[in-house]
């Protein structure tokens, strides 16, 4: 009886080590660095969806405010270009006395889209500094 008590033991306790081996066997498998790495790499591919999302937003967002500051700007030009007849028909003394006083690049704008007869008038009537800056503007130098 002891022989029995003895086998059944040793089966049992083989059982045991079996069961220990096939729980490490599974641990080892789930818990692997392949797949360890491959859930960080599923969680990087999830943030770069996120990332590339948000980019897609920001980008669009940012074409709206070119949009926006394109259309000011075209305003803007727009209101300039009225400028050009009022100072062509000012007579050339008083816009000579006028355009070296106003933003230096509305000034060039104006003066370089009237006639090359009236922007020579106004120009030989400024001082000559004022005269030499805005040829010079001009001419883009």
């Amino acid at each position: 009886m002891n022989k029995k008590i003895t086998a059944a033991g040793t089966f049992i306790t083989a059982i045991g080590v079996l069961i220990f081996i096939l729980f490490l066997s599974y641990t080892c498998i789930c818990f692997s660095p392949v797949s360890v790495y491959a859930s960080s790499v599923s969680a990087e591919k999830q943030e770069i969806k996120v990332l590339k999302n948000q980019i897609k937003s920001e980008v669009e967002q940012l074409k709206q405010i070119e949009s926006k500051i394109h259309h000011i700007k075209a305003a803007q030009k727009a209101k300039i270009k009225n400028l050009i007849p009022v100072y062509s028909s000012m007579s050339p003394r008083k816009a000579a006395a006028i355009l070296p006083g106003i933003d230096k690049s509305v000034a060039i704008y104006i003066l370089s889209h009237m006639t090359a007869k009236t922007a020579s008038a106004i120009i030989s009537r400024m001082p000559v500094k004022s005269a030499i800056f805005f040829t010079n503007s001009i001419a883009g130098k």
